[in-house]
């Protein structure tokens, strides 16, 4: 009788599945004035990209025909040189008109007037090429800067633009289209990298009157009603502060993104190029309660916004602006700049915690939605899947400093590990968490949170 043989042993060689980290969103604007010691702190919150700088079509072509003039970008260049050579990809703004070519006489925030359309899609063309290529390769263009504005709306030294024209139904967003479908073939044959980021808009969400949308979402319905979607390749808005129990980014971004629904848009990019917690005014006594009680209120804003942005999936949130002296844009800066003495400030630490923190996150709780004014005083909880951990966000929108802190239960597995960071402003706290296990082995993590956002990590 023949002996059974043992099976023969094969390995079986499976092939390597690399899942891609989620794409980092985070990003900042980088004036062309700011120092190198500036810059150096923007590197600690592992930024992806920066805003580099404005290109104004009145300094380069002042002259109708007489040739482009490139000596005023000498500063822009230089911060694209040294966004490069750190790693940080540079976007850039096109805007402004020359007076011959403003179809708003008078105003450089003008677009520019039909007939000189051969004559800026030649200048977009000539700038996108110059920039294609070697230290100076800028991708990223974003076609120009709150162009949803009306011209009695601005001035033009705030570097805005002033399409919305009130005579029109759409209040000229259909023009916007026209002219974004007029460069864009431009902008991709001087550079096939190049992706062209339509925007960025003011997207007010509070009408004038009650009768009728903002005129924001006239002027997108405009555009896209114009055939304009095939011509851009992500969408950008601003949003400061909050709306009700939201952040402005998170209102701001779902009614983004159903007007891109309507026109079968739904996956387009969209990117936030201006955020942050600003004052109510300019001076110092219009930051309540007080002016050092906001920068927490900042910081806290800071420390959770990033977040909402990776769950927004965003594929780019620009905090405006790093560094400035005071009042800046309305105090938005993260760093105080005092005659070269350089002061991050606590939203600042709670910018660069929270992109370590974030890093490799990607979020894996259900779709944002616009959160009902009952929420204000409720605790919010975002979740996050990492490469060896699950990480919690959670805060309460706004809460009475005289109400004690809301208890949260985390579920988990029984006497699961975890570890907490909490004060968030403070430099480098991402390093030092503290251990705030499931002791007593009830499957839960009992977490005290207020509106100063709680970061816990559940190893896995």
């Amino acid at each position: 009788m023949a002996r059974a043989q043992a099976p023969t042993k094969h390995m079986v060689y499976l092939p390597m599945v690399s899942v891609p980290a989620p794409r980092n969103p985070f990003g900042f604007d980088l004036s062309i004035y700011s120092s190198g010691d500036v810059l150096k702190y923007g590197l600690e919150t592992q930024p992806r990209w920066a805003r580099a700088g404005d290109v104004l079509w009145p300094k380069v072509e002042p002259v109708r025909g007489a040739g482009y003039d490139w000596s005023s970008l000498v500063y822009v260049e230089s911060n694209i040189r040294r966004l490069r050579a750190a790693g940080i990809e540079p976007t850039l703004i096109i805007q402004q008109s020359p007076s011959w070519a403003q179809q708003v006489g008078g105003r450089l925030c003008s677009p520019p007037k039909p007939e000189v359309l051969d004559d800026f899609a030649n200048y977009v063309y000539a700038l996108v090429k110059r920039y294609s290529s070697g230290d100076l390769q800028v991708n990223y263009w974003e076609f120009w800067n709150e162009p949803d504005a009306r011209p009695q709306d601005t001035l033009d030294e705030h570097g805005i633009g002033c399409w919305a024209d009130p005579s029109k139904a759409d209040y000229g967003g259909s023009y916007y289209g026209q002219v974004l479908q007029r460069i864009s073939p431009m902008i991709k044959a001087a550079n096939p990298n190049a992706k062209v980021i339509a925007g960025a808009l003011i997207y007010g969400l509070v009408s004038d009157t009650s009768d009728k949308p903002h005129i924001s979402e006239l002027f997108l319905d405009g555009m896209l009603a114009s055939g304009a979607g095939k011509s851009f390749d992500a969408l950008s808005f601003h949003a400061y502060g909050e709306y009700g129990a939201n952040s402005m980014l998170v209102a701001k971004a779902i009614r983004v993104r159903a007007q891109l629904a309507k026109y079968q848009l739904s996956d387009k990019p969209i990117y936030s190029t201006e955020l942050a917690a600003m004052c109510a005014g300019w001076v110092e006594a219009e930051c309540t309660p007080t002016y050092n009680d906001w920068l927490y209120t900042q910081a806290n804003y800071a420390a959770r916004i990033y977040a909402e942005a990776l769950a927004l999936k965003l594929d780019g949130a620009f905090w405006y602006s790093l560094s400035g002296t005071n009042p800046g844009f309305r105090f938005s800066h993260l760093i105080d700049d005092t005659n070269g003495r350089l002061v991050p400030r606590p939203a600042y630490y709670a910018f660069m915690n929270s992109s370590h923190l974030l890093s490799g996150a990607e979020y894996i709780g259900p779709p944002l939605t616009e959160l009902a004014p009952d929420q204000l005083e409720k605790v919010q909880m975002l979740k996050f899947k990492k490469p060896t951990s699950t990480l919690y966000v959670l805060w309460v929108p706004r809460i009475d400093s005289a109400r004690p802190d809301t208890i949260y239960r985390i579920p988990v597995l029984r006497g699961a590990k975890a570890y907490c960071v909490q004060t968030l402003n403070k430099a480098d706290s991402w390093k030092t968490p503290y251990e705030c296990t499931d002791t007593n082995s009830d499957g839960l993590i009992n977490i005290a949170v207020n509106s100063n956002p709680f970061y816990v990590e559940v190893p896995n």
